[in-house]
């Protein structure tokens, strides 16, 4: 599947996408989440992922040391692959985000990741400190989102819902319909809210203070996508 540019439309780009290394949602569920008119990126063996799911990237980047076969960039023009050195600063990760927010894509989105180089997991969670972190990322098994302000739960009664204080704090949150509410906690960096659950379909958080990664069970999250 070839999702079209809305640059190639005229129009301006509503999000970016990011295909990272590590375990990607199943095809059926990555194209669940893209929606037509994404800028799509794929970094270093993301672009197995993406390739997978039969999507086809507007952009590589990466030293590409982990893609299964060097060969695929073969079928991608040479100004849009951005080769890197191995030994550089920033991750294959933000090499990608900026190339996303450097043709002016946002929100930014995050597909893959899941299950594995714990380094690499611990990097990817330190994007959701920054001033400017990812608008959603989406593992293999798992929806991660960070909060700030108002946020609508869209799920069903007995749904899985976690969360953890980001940044730099200090962290004040109010909810409703969540079996434990997180404005009882005293909020701190070693604070979590785990495995809580909806009381009923849907609920609402409100982050006063601070920023939170609310993390969901994919399937469940799916369950509330528009067909």
């Amino acid at each position: 599947m070839r999702v079209k540019n809305q640059h190639e439309e005229g129009k301006r780009v509503p999000r970016g996408v990011l295909f990272i290394g590590g375990l990607s949602p199943r095809s059926d569920r990555i194209l669940k989440i893209l929606h037509n008119g994404d800028l799509i990126c794929a970094a270093d063996s993301g672009l197995d992922s993406a390739v997978s799911a039969g999507v086809r990237p507007h952009g590589v980047v990466g030293d590409m040391d982990s893609i299964s076969d060097i060969s695929l960039l073969r079928d991608f023009p040479a100004d849009s692959i951005l080769m890197a050195p191995r030994d550089k600063d920033e991750t294959d990760t933000e090499l990608g985000l900026d190339w996303l927010r450097a043709r002016g894509a946002c929100p930014l989105v995050l597909v893959g990741g899941g299950e594995g180089r714990l380094d690499h997991t611990l990097a990817l969670i330190k994007l959701f400190d920054s001033l400017e972190p990812p608008s959603i990322w989406y593992t293999a098994l798992e929806e991660i989102k960070p909060v700030e302000g108002r946020c609508r739960i869209e799920g069903k009664k007995g749904d899985s819902v976690s969360f953890f204080p980001v940044g730099r704090g200090p962290w004040t949150a109010e909810s409703q319909g969540l079996k434990w509410s997180l404005g009882n906690l005293d909020w701190s960096v070693e604070t979590v809210s785990l495995s809580n659950r909806l009381l009923e379909d849907g609920g609402s958080v409100n982050v006063i203070q601070g920023r939170l990664l609310m993390l969901r069970p994919l399937s469940e999250a799916l369950e509330t996508f528009p067909d």
